[in-house]
């Protein structure tokens, strides 16, 4: 079976959750022996090995110095309109984010709706309205959707015109970071404690409740580390030195897989905030490396995260601040849920979710004749 991936995600990320989703897919699908993968990214700077998919998969992935945004997805466009039509006719064009793009010959398509974080919070994006159209399009073009979490599936028939059937839930599996006990930054010592924030930081993820909720700590020794996502925004600066945190906030702003272990395994907890997700891999990265996961109960987190992490609502710092003290002080209580975490963990699969999505192809494949 000959499946498309297309540049999207690379373009508009160097890592995260949907640039993960799609590498680890496509590394469990070449591992059935079912798939002849295509991935025509173009120019990219993905901390994930793309290029290492090879020769098991077709991967045109350079380096660029474009960082991530509209620039690049505007090259790696052009890039692709003029390449596509001579990577011949496909089986299964897998659509990687907010449109199917047109020069792209195949039988069928197959997208992954991720979550509805548009829909539900529109005022926190500048082109909401924007992207529902665009999404309306691709799912009204799609021959089979693919939804991460329950939670993403019953959103999505929520906020567009899908027929149920249509639709497929499949779980994200789960890859474990390299335990590597080498050197760390400093700024991730164990012997001062710390709270650990991890990844993007983007409106919804809800950055501020914590910096709030860690202003208002009477341990003036506890810390926070941000890790990943780049550098601080001017409003996120303003804001540490409006809560007086600037001695108590230490930023890394990229992280590799080896550094992120060890921020996860040495801090003292894991704070995961974020007002909406459609699944959420940080918690369960954090739950696999034995640290105290203190989860938003909100949207997919829930049912991702089962009764291995401590839950709060997201929009009540004084919640957070209350939780994050009493966990503090309670060494049992902070490690109780770890067994279970664990456990947790567990439960998926790369290799279940990709003999899923195999099954999605050949169904979307079937639909058409």
């Amino acid at each position: 079976m000959r499946v498309f991936y297309d540049h999207q995600v690379t373009s508009l990320q160097d890592a995260g959750g949907v640039s993960r989703y799609y590498f680890e897919l496509v590394r469990a699908l070449l591992r059935t022996g079912d798939v002849n993968a295509d991935l025509l990214f173009g120019f990219t700077r993905s901390v994930l090995p793309f290029t290492k998919l090879r020769p098991d998969a077709r991967v045109n992935n350079w380096p660029s110095l474009l960082r991530p945004g509209y620039a690049r997805y505007g090259v790696n466009e052009a890039l692709t309109a003029v390449l596509a039509p001579f990577r011949g006719r496909f089986d299964v064009y897998h659509a990687g984010y907010q449109r199917v793009l047109p020069y792209i010959r195949s039988s069928a398509v197959v997208v992954t709706h991720h979550d509805s974080t548009p829909q539900r919070f529109p005022h926190l994006f500048r082109d909401a309205a924007a992207i529902h159209k665009r999404l309306r399009k691709v799912y009204e073009r799609a021959d089979r959707i693919i939804c991460i979490s329950e939670s993403c599936r019953t959103d999505l028939l929520e906020y567009f015109a899908i027929e149920p059937e249509r639709t497929e839930v499949i779980y994200h599996g789960f890859t474990p970071l390299p335990e590597d006990d080498g050197e760390w930054p400093d700024e991730l010592s164990p012997e001062r404690p710390y709270l650990l924030f991890v990844g993007a930081r983007h409106s919804y993820k809800n950055l501020p409740t914590v910096l709030r909720a860690l202003a208002l700590q009477k341990d003036s020794e506890l810390r926070l580390v941000v890790a990943g996502g780049g550098p601080f925004s001017s409003e996120e600066t303003q804001l540490i030195e409006q809560l007086q945190l600037n001695e108590r906030v230490r930023l890394i702003p990229r992280v590799s897989d080896a550094v992120l272990s060890a921020a996860y395994r040495n801090a003292l907890m894991f704070i995961y905030p974020s007002i909406y997700e459609g699944f959420g891999f940080p918690p369960l990265e954090a739950m696999h490396a034995g640290c105290p996961a203190v989860v938003s109960g909100s949207s997919a987190l829930p049912e991702v995260c089962g009764d291995a992490a401590f839950y709060f609502d997201p929009s009540s710092v004084e919640e957070l601040a209350a939780l994050i003290a009493k966990l503090r002080d309670d060494d049992r209580l902070r490690l109780s849920k770890r067994e279970a975490g664990r456990a947790q963990v567990m439960k998926y699969s790369w290799e279940r979710s990709a003999a899923q999505t195999l099954k999605v192809y050949r169904k979307a494949i079937e639909s058409l004749s």
